[in-house]
């Protein structure tokens, strides 16, 4: 215990403000996931290394992985999706624990996605931007550090936001550029991981609501010479804030650690989590809600046919591309001769 008391002794007698600058290039893979719904930031590492990479791609939109499907369910017509918004809402209605079976979810909209809401990501990212600068501006008046480590804490932070806006305001701009959808018409479209996933989201936007298969074609100007300009000062002010660290004395540094610390744990608690709709927006029907469960996906594309004509059988071949057994042949082509036989 005294060999291991000495040891901590002695690694706190010494100066990290030479790794400082270091640690904050680091984590740019977490922080591109946390950020992949642009939200409030914490004072976090990463950043620098991530708005280069912004820079280097000349494209403000975030690559998801793994990509998801999203199926016109009237005209049968399949493409990978390459919007994080879409993603992240098939994602939130996913039941990690489900071992089998499938769950589709219908969500219902009249309008166009705007005013996003506050969720736990929101509120845990609030929390830790003012529990850093609190910290940072306490401590000198408890004696533990001097007024750089506040200067230095509100520094990151803003650059933080900085580019967190850049990256919303284009986010929110490719989810304008999505055409409307016309008045007393109603798209239906469906969004699946595939063979084998446990959940699908059918989303039906009715007049008035947004073309779901223009977000997820990912439609998106490149950066633009103003957007291009706002990274390059950004990347600069990052670059004189990291020289700024090295010349921290030693207390000052450990505790800019410490604040480099609660960053990083609030990037992973949100590079874990998937937004919700209200969280991007999207004003969903809690009236038009329907959630169709069964612990074997035919039942359960069974039922969500039975709900809503054609998207049962648009999923069919996804998580059943083989031949089925002649029952499900059977019921399957009376579903399809259905609405002949209204005619």
């Amino acid at each position: 215990m005294d060999t291991l008391t000495s040891m901590c002794s002695d690694v706190y007698k010494l100066n990290p403000s030479l790794v400082l600058p270091v640690l904050m290039v680091l984590g740019t893979d977490v922080l591109r996931r946390a950020q992949a719904i642009p939200d409030i930031s914490p004072l976090t590492v990463g950043w620098p290394e991530f708005l280069l990479t912004l820079l280097a791609r000349a494209r403000p939109d975030l690559q998801v992985e793994p990509p998801c499907t999203v199926i016109n369910a009237k005209s049968g017509y399949a493409r990978t999706n390459r919007s994080p918004v879409l993603e992240h809402l098939l994602r939130s209605h996913t039941d990690d624990s489900a071992r089998s079976g499938l769950t589709v979810t219908f969500l219902t909209t009249s309008q166009r996605p705007g005013t996003i809401s506050f969720d736990k990501v929101s509120y845990t990212a609030s929390a830790a931007t003012i529990g850093q600068l609190g910290l940072a501006a306490i401590l000198p008046v408890l004696g533990k550090g001097s007024e750089n480590v506040f200067k230095a804490t509100l520094a990151g932070t803003l650059l933080s936001n900085a580019a967190s806006y850049l990256l919303r305001h284009h986010q929110h701009n490719q989810i304008r550029s999505a055409r409307e959808t016309p008045e007393k018409r109603r798209d239906i479209t469906c969004v699946t991981s595939g063979n084998g996933s446990a959940a699908a989201v059918v989303i039906i936007s009715e007049g008035g609501g947004v073309r779901i298969e223009d977000l997820a074609a990912g439609r998106t100007n490149g950066l633009g010479l103003g957007s291009t300009l706002a990274i390059v000062v950004l990347i600069a002010l990052w670059a004189v804030l990291l020289l700024a660290l090295t010349a921290l004395d030693r207390v000052d540094a450990w505790w800019m650690l410490a604040q480099c610390g609660i960053g990083a744990a609030y990037t992973v608690f949100a590079a874990r989590q998937w937004r919700g709709g209200a969280a991007m927006g999207f004003k969903f029907s809690e009236e038009k809600k329907k959630v169709v469960r069964a612990d074997k996906v035919m039942a359960a594309l069974m039922k969500a046919e039975e709900i809503e004509p054609g998207v049962g059988s648009t999923l069919l071949p996804i998580y059943f591309p083989g031949p089925l057994r002649p029952d499900e042949e059977l019921w399957w082509a009376e579903r399809k001769q259905a609405p002949k036989a209204a005619l």
